[in-house]
C-alpha cells in the first residue's frame, strides 16, 4: 500500500504535491504512487522505463528505478530507500523516462523532506544543543523588546551555521531548531516591515499562465476602482489531480487563484466561497494537507483582506458517505481544526468574528459596505448515531446553528447608518437539506424592513427560538446573498413579506480535456457593487458570464 499519492507533470512549471516527509532507516515503507502527465493527459509508459534522480552534494548521484503499474495511465510505483535520503531536510528529486536506454522526457522537480531517525544518528551534540537553546532565548527576548540586537545576533548565527553545517545535520533532527531560528527572524522582519511573500509558497505560480495573460487584461479594463469590488471564486476543488479522486485535472486548479490574485490591485475583498478543496479520498491526513496547502496559497499570497468559507467538501467526509454511507469523527477535520487552515484565530484583516469562528464581518468605511461570509456546514456535530456515526456527517447536510444565525441578528446585521451589506455562503439559502434555510430567510427580511420577528426552528438537533429585533435600527440595505454548492450559474428571489437576490454561482473546478490551455479552464467573477445606482455588475472570467443585478 502506498504512503503518497500524486501527479506529475513533464510540461507545468510545478508540481503540487503538498508536503512529502518521509524518515531514514525505513525499509520498504516510504512508497510514493505517482501519475505522469504531459498537456494535462496521462503519459503513456507502455515499454518505458522510470527512474528516479537526485543528488547530494555536487557528486553523489542517485538514479533508482520506479515500478511501471498502468502504462496506458501513466501510473507507477517507487520505493524510497537510504541512498534517496542521505541528509536531514528538503530534498528535491525528478523521474526520468527511458526508451532502451534513450532519455525521452523528465517530470518536474518535486519536494520531500526527509526526516532524521534516532537509530541513524552517529554523534551526541548536546553542548551544541545547547548553544542553540541559548541564541533562541536571546533572539526571543531581542524580539519581544524589538531592540537593537537582532542584526548582531543574526550575524554570529549566520556565522555559527556556516561554521558548523555538518555538525548542525547531524544533531539538528529535521531542521527543528533551524527552523524555530528562521520562524523569530521571520518574525522580526515582519516587526520591520520587510518581509516578502516566500516564493517557494507560491502555489500554482507567482504569475499567470500566457494562456490567461489577454483575458486577465480585458477582464481588469472593466473595474472601476471607484466601485466596490470583489473578487470571488467557489467551488474549486483543489487537488491532486490523481486518479482516485473526482477531479482528474485538478492540477491546473492552483494557477486559477494565481489568475483571481493577479486583480487584487482593483478590488477590495476576496472571497473563496467553499469546497475550497476536494477531500476526495478516504485519508483525513491528506484531506489536512490539501486545507493547509490551500489555506496557504489563498491567504499568505493575499494583498487585500481575503477570506474563505466552508463548504460540504472540505472536511473530507465525501469519499466516506460514498463508498460505506457513514462518517466516524476521526474520519474527518473539525470545524475547530479547520479554524488553524483558514487562519480565524489569527484575523488576518481586522475582521470580525464571534471569537474565532468560521463566520465573521469586515467592514469597508470608505465605500459603506460591510461583507459577512457565513458557515452554512455548521452541523452539529456532538450529536451521533447509535453506532458512533455522525448524523450530520457535512457532506450531504447543511445547517445554521442558534449561535450562529442570534450573531448575525445581533452583531452582524446591526451596521451603521447607510451602509450596504452582501452576505456569503456556500450553500443555497432555499437548498431543501439545509436546516434552518427559514430562520436565515426570516433575519434578513427583518434587517431588510427594520422589524422584528420571533426565530423559531423545527429542526431536531439544531433547535432555535430568539427575537430578531431590528426596529431601533430601521430598515436595512441589503445588496444580496452569493453562494456556490449547485455548480451553476442563476438568480433566485427569496423571502415572503419581502425579496431579496440570491445569485448561484459556477463551479471553478472543470472536468473536460478539451477546456485545458484555454481560459474557459478558470470560472470566477468580480462583483462589482454600486451602491449610488443600488447594482451589481458581475464579470466573469473563464467560464462565468457577465450579469447584473438590482438591489
Amino acid at each position: 500500500m502506498s504512503k503518497w499519492a500524486g501527479t506529475l507533470s513533464t510540461t507545468e512549471p510545478y508540481n503540487h504535491l503538498g508536503v512529502l516527509s518521509v524518515r531514514q532507516g525505513n525499509v520498504n515503507s516510504e512508497i510514493f504512487d505517482f501519475k505522469i502527465v504531459q498537456n494535462g493527459v496521462p503519459y503513456d509508459l507502455t515499454g518505458l522505463r522510470v527512474l528516479f534522480c537526485t543528488n547530494f552534494k555536487q557528486y553523489i548521484l542517485v538514479e533508482k528505478e520506479a515500478t511501471v503499474l498502468k502504462p496506458e495511465e501513466g501510473l507507477f510505483q517507487f520505493t524510497m530507500d537510504d541512498d534517496c535520503m542521505q541528509k536531514v531536510g528538503d530534498q528535491e528529486g525528478y523521474f526520468e523516462i527511458y526508451q532502451e536506454g534513450m532519455l525521452l522526457d523528465t517530470t518536474q522537480n518535486f519536494t520531500y523532506t526527509v526526516q532524521s531517525s534516532i537509530l541513524k544518528m552517529l554523534m551526541d551534540g548536546e553542548s551544541y544543543i545547547q548553544r542553540l537553546e541559548d541564541l533562541l532565548n536571546q533572539l526571543n527576548n531581542s524580539i519581544a523588546n524589538s531592540n537593537g540586537e537582532m542584526d548582531k545576533l543574526l550575524e554570529e548565527w549566520m556565522k555559527f551555521v556556516e561554521d558548523n553545517k555538518e555538525l548542525l545535520e547531524a544533531i539538528d533532527p529535521g531542521g527543528a531548531l533551524l527552523n524555530r531560528l528562521n520562524e523569530l527572524q521571520k518574525q522580526q522582519e515582519e516587526l520591520n516591515g520587510t518581509l516578502q511573500t516566500n516564493a517557494a509558497l507560491q502555489i500554482g505560480g507567482e504569475t499567470p499562465r500566457s494562456i490567461f495573460v489577454s483575458a486577465l487584461s480585458l477582464l481588469r479594463n472593466k473595474i472601476d476602482k471607484n466601485k466596490f469590488n470583489v473578487l470571488h471564486m467557489t467551488d474549486i476543488h483543489t487537488d491532486y489531480g490523481y486518479g482516485a479522486t473526482s477531479w482528474t485535472y485538478a492540477e491546473y486548479f492552483w494557477s486559477h487563484i494565481t489568475n483571481m490574485q493577479s486583480l487584487q490591485d482593483v478590488a477590495d475583498v476576496a472571497i473563496y466561497n467553499g469546497d475550497n478543496a476536494d477531500c476526495y479520498i478516504k485519508d483525513k491526513e491528506q484531506s489536512q494537507i490539501q486545507q493547509r496547502k490551500f489555506g496557504i496559497k489563498a491567504l499568505r499570497a493575499a494583498k487585500i483582506p481575503t477570506f474563505v468559507n466552508l463548504g460540504n467538501h472540505d472536511n473530507g467526509s465525501p469519499p466516506f458517505k460514498r463508498d460505506i454511507g457513514k462518517v466516524m469523527p476521526g474520519d474527518i477535520i473539525t470545524n475547530e481544526e479547520f479554524k488553524d487552515f483558514y487562519e480565524t484565530k489569527s484575523k488576518l484583516f481586522d475582521e470580525v468574528r464571534n471569537g474565532d469562528s468560521l463566520y465573521f464581518y469586515k467592514d469597508f468605511p470608505d465605500k459603506k459596505i460591510r461583507v459577512v461570509g457565513l458557515n452554512t456546514n455548521d452541523n452539529n456535530q456532538s450529536v451521533l448515531n447509535a453506532d458512533g456515526t455522525y448524523k450530520y456527517g457535512s457532506h450531504d447536510h447543511f445547517a445554521m446553528q442558534q449561535e450562529q444565525l442570534k450573531w448575525l441578528a445581533n452583531e452582524a446585521l446591526k451596521v451603521p447608518t447607510d451602509y450596504h451589506v452582501i452576505v456569503f455562503g456556500h450553500c443555497p439559502i432555499h437548498d431543501e437539506k439545509f436546516d434552518n434555510r427559514e430562520c436565515l430567510i426570516k433575519i434578513l427580511e427583518a434587517y431588510k424592513l427594520g422589524t422584528t420577528v420571533q426565530i423559531k426552528s423545527v429542526y431536531p438537533d439544531h433547535e432555535v427560538n430568539f427575537t430578531a429585533d431590528f426596529i431601533k435600527q430601521g430598515p436595512g440595505i441589503l445588496v444580496g446573498y452569493i453562494c456556490g454548492h449547485w455548480h451553476d450559474e442563476g438568480f433566485n428571489q427569496l423571502g415572503d413579506s419581502v425579496k431579496f437576490t440570491q445569485m448561484r454561482c459556477l463551479n471553478g473546478g472543470f472536468s473536460d480535456p478539451a477546456l485545458i490551455d484555454t481560459p474557459q479552464e478558470d470560472c470566477w467573477s468580480v462583483l462589482s457593487v454600486d451602491t449610488v445606482a443600488k447594482k451589481v455588475n458581475v464579470f466573469g472570467f473563464g467560464r462565468a458570464i457577465d450579469r447584473s443585478f438590482t438591489y
